[in-house]
């Protein structure tokens, strides 16, 4: 590409160190519309090192930076206008998250900004409007290994924003750490997920808006794992609504209790699934959301566009 193509059609890199995995996504956007070029997903389970104390493993640590040298490759490959890493909920909760981080940030070659709740909503919000239909009011959700997050608005601005530190990784340990999954253990999880989220309802819930998208892997692979197991409430393969997740629960069940196998697990662990699921059925209880939109885009796309953006005011 010459330095004219790449003025004209400006590549950015978006890297996100999360909770569950390390997300890279490599875009130019060429009349205000990104043409992904390069991506990445590596599942790290960070959230899952933490220890009693909550601090990093070491090994985990290694790892992780293990990671970012290989993501740094990747990296130089090509001609970039500019790069954004960022971390979310495990780097802001680890009490060690100042040993990491510094180190991380030179192996990498840039600096990685850690998200509060609130900017990670804002963002993976940005990352989906585009999704949305015109003069629509989305409401968008996504879950992660250690926090859940949830952003409304209209157009390209963001009305609210909020996080809870609400994980699939803490979820799991509290009500499935013993390996059983039953139907008392579940109904406790949707029971204090549901606690924890109900002073957002107002907030969020059908008068706020009119239309909900669901912007992580946690909420794809629920999607999917419900579409697979008999879920199929709305005929729309890019919905899930709530009577579907249930199917799926009973499923989840009847796999931890020596019946019939859950289609689509793969190495999915069931206590994780099972955690993720109570997180999102309570989710559409509480909100009182019907049916949910899977989408690809997210936190990632996000970034994206909040650099191109950027470039554009600064060009302007």
């Amino acid at each position: 590409m010459s330095d004219r193509d790449h003025a004209a059609d400006p590549t950015y890199a978006a890297l996100v160190l999360g909770s569950d995995s390390f997300r890279l996504l490599v875009a130019s956007y060429r009349d205000g519309v990104p043409l992904a070029l390069d991506g990445e997903h590596v599942p790290l389970r960070l959230a899952a090192s933490l220890d009693a104390s909550g601090c990093l493993s070491q090994d985990a640590m290694r790892d992780a930076l293990e990671c970012v040298a290989r993501l740094r490759e990747r990296l130089r490959a090509r001609p970039l206008a500019a790069v954004r890493a960022v971390a979310t909920s495990t780097l802001r909760m680890a009490r060690n998250a100042h040993l990491f981080l510094p180190a991380a940030q030179q192996t990498l070659g840039h600096e990685v900004q850690v998200l509060s709740g609130e900017e990670e909503a804002l963002l993976t919000w940005l990352g989906v409007s585009g999704a949305a239909p015109e003069g629509s009011r989305p409401l968008v959700i996504g879950i992660g290994g250690g926090s859940t997050q949830f952003a409304l608005g209209q157009g390209m601005r963001v009305t609210r924003a909020g996080s809870v530190a609400l994980g699939t990784v803490r979820q799991a340990l509290t009500f499935f750490g013993n390996g059983r999954i039953d139907a008392v253990s579940f109904a406790a999880a949707v029971s204090s997920a549901r606690v924890r989220l109900a002073d957002h309802a107002a907030d969020y819930g059908p008068g706020a808006r009119d239309c909900v998208y669901g912007a992580s892997g946690t909420v794809r692979t629920l999607a999917r794992l419900a579409r697979e197991n008999g879920g199929d409430g709305t005929g729309d393969p890019m919905a899930v609504c709530r009577s579907d997740l249930e199917v799926l629960g009973a499923r989840v069940l009847e796999h931890a209790g020596g019946g019939r196998p859950l289609a689509g697990l793969g190495r999915l662990l069931p206590r994780n699934v099972a955690a993720a699921l109570a997180i999102l059925i309570a989710l559409m209880e509480e909100l009182e959301i019907g049916t949910l939109l899977e989408t690809d885009a997210g936190l990632r796309h996000g970034l994206l566009h909040d650099l191109h953006r950027q470039r554009q005011t600064v060009a302007a």
